[in-house]
């Protein structure tokens, strides 16, 4: 989990620290592209803006991200709001287990 000082008004990817992989996704988004992260533990979702190179809330997390602004300076974790595993897909993990094998790991992982 990466943090972040906030700073100002758009999240930068240099201002966040603990997680280079983040910092390279946010700088290859597109302008006007979107991603969600989790601030603190709650899900706000970002756009990239077209005349900074950093991301501005979206309408509906407006309010939260200005409630963030009231605390600058201060430090809040930060991570990739990823979707979350398929419960069926996990459940079969457990049953199949002939498929763990580190033969089908080399064959398979990268798909």
């Amino acid at each position: 989990m990466a943090t972040m000082i906030i700073r100002e008004a758009v999240l930068r990817p240099q201002h966040i620290e603990g997680d280079p992989a983040l910092s390279d996704v946010i700088r290859g988004l597109a302008p006007d592209a979107s991603l969600v992260l989790r601030l603190e533990g709650r899900p706000v979702r970002f756009r990239r803006s077209r005349v900074a190179e950093g991301l501005e809330p979206e309408q509906g997390d407006v309010g939260f991200w200005g409630g963030l602004q009231a605390r600058r300076g201060s430090m809040i974790t930060v991570e990739r709001d990823l979707p979350a595993a398929d419960p069926y897909l996990l459940s079969l993990t457990a049953t199949l287990t002939e498929w763990n094998s580190p033969e089908d790991a080399a064959a398979y992982d990268g798909l």
